[in-house]
């Protein structure tokens, strides 16, 4: 039989199926963001479930989720400076490869040239 401090003891341990509390972001990028041209974007989804919800989080946030093995993480770079036809381009192919760990990833981004000056 189990002593109740052993039970609380092991109650406080943190489980590995803890939900955890996801924040949302949404990037603001910098005029040395547009300097570069690009961004990074975070993205996450529950990863036996295709129709879960898709977030995109901080970097700082990310760290939290690589030990987490029921999400998957997706990074893209983000092309933001350029003209309308080479954003569209650079941002499609960064779409096609996150979409093999998040493959409805492209739902989730429809405005090719979000982020872009006009």
């Amino acid at each position: 039989m189990m002593s109740k401090d052993n039970y609380n003891s092991i109650k406080k341990l943190p489980s590995a199926l803890e939900e955890l509390k996801i924040i949302t972001y949404i990037p603001k990028p910098t005029e040395g963001d547009y300097k570069s041209g690009y961004i990074t974007r975070f993205f996450i989804q529950k990863v036996n479930d295709i129709s879960s919800p898709i977030y995109e989080i901080k970097a700082n946030f990310s760290s939290r989720i690589e030990n987490k093995a029921y999400y998957v993480l997706a990074v893209l770079d983000w092309r933001i400076t350029g003209t309308p036809e080479e954003i569209k381009k650079s941002n499609s192919a960064s779409i096609r490869l996150a979409s093999v760990d998040i493959p409805k990833i492209g739902l989730y981004l429809p405005n090719l040239l979000q982020f872009h000056k006009k």
